[in-house]
């Protein structure tokens, strides 16, 4: 965990379940439905706040806050499956990044990581694949985002997206990759894009944080 990390935005079906340290608690926003509650160590606690944001619309975010907020990721990660994953934004020469949509709702691509594959070469690879574009040239780190989902099997997994910039350096034409329920893909201005419904909240936190 990098030293200067404060806190955890992990997304559970676009509610937020937030980790942070106590020394940031006076710095939240409860403009939201907020539950705030201390973490005490009891990982068997950890569940009940994940199933009132899978469960109810009580809460829109659960913020928990602990004096070791490693150790309470820590504690957290050790009760899921692991699931890391890459991204990126592609940005053509017109300055606009490329969509796609994908089970009915606009994303970005991005896609889970081969054994001993690295996170940029990953989000590069996925990005290839899912938008038929080669000429991609990995240009810089975008943000990294935290989600806990289920599986097919119904286990809870957790998984962290790290997204990455890219430039198309030539003119390809996008090709949606059907294998992946990918069935449009277009190229919109990231203000355009900021706009599109429905999306993931991740998605457009991910997109507002664009210069």
């Amino acid at each position: 965990m990098s030293k200067e990390r404060q806190k955890y935005e992990i997304y559970i079906n676009d509610r937020l379940l937030i980790l942070m340290s106590e020394t940031e608690l006076s710095t939240i926003s409860t403009d939201q439905k907020s539950l705030i509650m201390p973490y005490k160590g009891l990982k068997k606690s950890l569940f009940q706040y994940m199933e009132i944001l899978e469960k109810s619309s009580r809460f829109e975010q659960v913020i928990l806050f602990a004096a070791d907020l490693g150790l309470m990721y820590d504690d957290l990660k050790s009760l899921l499956n692991w699931v890391p994953a890459a991204g990126g934004i592609i940005h053509n020469q017109e300055k606009k990044i490329l969509m796609i949509f994908r089970k009915g709702l606009w994303d970005l691509p991005k896609g889970k990581l081969d054994p001993n594959e690295d996170f940029p070469t990953a989000g590069l690879r996925e990005c290839q694949e899912e938008t038929g574009l080669n000429a991609l040239q990995l240009k810089s780190k975008a943000g990294t985002t935290w989600h806990i989902y289920r599986d097919k099997k119904g286990l809870r997994c957790l998984k962290k997206t790290k997204w990455y910039h890219l430039n198309l350096v030539k003119d390809q034409i996008p090709v949606p990759q059907a294998e992946e329920s990918i069935t449009d893909i277009q190229w919109f201005t990231i203000e355009d894009a900021k706009r599109l419904s429905p999306i993931h909240k991740s998605v457009t936190v991910l997109l507002n944080n664009i210069s």
